[in-house]
């Protein structure tokens, strides 16, 4: 029988399909939620009216991090359900699911058309997403990691990371376009809508990759437990918070260098609209480029060395980049500062995926990896913008975002310990087997 570590053309061929498919769903994942963070002032406008700017935008970003709360909801049913029915069937669950949140948002009647009830239909379509989201990374990240050769799984794993690289890319893209095509009466009348309608047109291709795919070959051989959240708590409660700690830098830094720096521009280096998309465009192109040349390093010396390198290499730089900004604040230094600091989150996002996925056992790994996903970015990340822009508010710092990151670059640095132990301990239970 022919290995599956064997890279045969046909299985090349398969395997591209696999990450693509997989990629497609983390990309609109991704794509909805930086065009709400670019969009939020417009937004703001349109259904959140208080009569004070300041405000409308605090009540649209607090929209944004409440929609986070519903997602360890959905981690826990897609989750479950994704290890009970197949990797497969939760793919084509997810897909579907962020499509109708996203046209609930595109199509929504502003405040001025149809008062609270256009509001809440925007409000119910980001909970929508959230739910789903919450079941998507597990879902996805399980499904290529098993496909995967066991040799190449933190290459394979990481183009998760390049799907949202490539969502911010395009929502950055979309956004200079929609800025520079409009004016801000145009934007708010109606121009807001059409970023979400093209995020509408990758639904129906997801759907049709996902649909030509087989089930991983890992689940259908393995034993599948009845209640896979029970499961998994009673089994992992440490090694859950412990993944958190280390995750939560991945959280601070794609919310606050992806989607708050063309806002963190617009206000603290008093840039333009559209000048300040050029650094999420920085930010994107990193992040398509270099997590495969990570991940394919993770393979190679392990993924919690390129981790704790990437973690280092972030909590050294980042001060420094802030500093260089507010000093001189013009548009090549802040592309500058921001892709730089993005390189150095890729050494550890690279190698992320696949260490995530390799803490649980099959019959529960999609569980356990949208728990560790989702309770990490609705902690770390989904009230992130909310703080930083009130902070930055009342404190008349320019340097929230990077006290942020910071403070989860000590958190991570901190729960790699738990790992570090953990593997020193199975060295030496492994050496005293050797010598018995």
């Amino acid at each position: 029988m022919e290995s599956r570590d064997q890279l045969t053309p046909e299985k090349r061929r398969y395997f591209r399909r696999v990450i693509a498919s997989a990629l497609v769903g983390n990309m609109l994942e991704f794509y909805d939620l930086f065009i709400y963070g670019f969009l939020a002032v417009y937004i703001a406008k349109v259904f959140f009216p208080t009569g004070d700017t300041y405000t409308s935008l605090l009540v649209a970003l607090g929209t944004f991090g409440v929609s986070y709360f519903v997602r360890p909801l959905g981690a826990i049913c897609i989750g479950s359900y994704s290890d009970r029915r197949g990797r497969k069937a939760g793919m084509m669950l997810t897909i579907w699911a962020m499509g109708l949140g996203t046209a609930m948002m595109a199509f929504a009647p502003g405040y001025a058309t149809a008062g609270i009830g256009g509001t809440l239909m925007l409000v119910a379509g980001k909970l929508l997403q959230g739910f789903s989201a919450g079941g998507e990374f597990g879902t996805s990240v399980s499904f290529v990691t098993e496909h995967a050769p066991r040799h190449r799984r933190g290459y394979f794993a990481s183009f998760q990371v390049v799907g949202i690289g490539l969502a911010t890319g395009m929502a950055s893209i979309v956004s200079l376009m929609l800025n520079r095509s409009l004016d801000p009466v145009a934007i708010v009348e109606w121009g807001w809508r059409l970023p979400f309608v093209v995020g509408l047109l990758i639904v129906p291709f997801g759907y049709w990759l996902r649909s030509q795919l087989d089930e991983t070959p890992e689940f259908v051989k393995s034993a599948k437990v009845a209640n896979p959240v029970a499961t998994t708590l009673m089994s992992s409660k440490a090694r859950i918070c412990a993944a958190v700690g280390v995750y939560s830098l991945a959280a601070s830094t794609n919310y606050l260098l992806g989607v708050f720096i063309p806002l963190y521009a617009q206000r603290e280096l008093g840039m333009s609209a559209s000048d300040s998309m050029w650094g999420a465009i920085g930010y994107s192109a990193a992040q398509i480029l270099l997590p495969p040349l990570f991940g394919a390093m993770s393979d190679r010396v392990g993924r919690l060395q390129m981790i704790v390198c990437g973690t280092l290499l972030t909590g050294v730089l980042c001060l420094p980049a802030f500093h260089w900004m507010v000093a001189q604040p013009s548009v090549m230094v802040y592309v500058t500062c921001i892709t730089g600091l993005t390189a150095c989150v890729m050494v550890f996002q690279g190698a992320m995926p696949s260490f995530l996925a390799e803490l649980f056992p099959n019959a529960v790994r999609t569980t356990g990896l949208a728990l560790i996903h989702n309770l990490n970015f609705t902690v770390i990340g989904g009230l992130s913008l909310l703080i930083c822009t009130w902070l930055a508010q009342q404190t008349g710092s320019k340097f929230i975002p990077a006290y942020y990151v910071m403070a989860t670059v000590g958190i991570a640095l901190l729960s790699t310990l738990f790992f570090r132990i953990r593997v020193r301990s199975q060295s030496a239970d492994q050496a005293a087997l050797d010598a018995a």
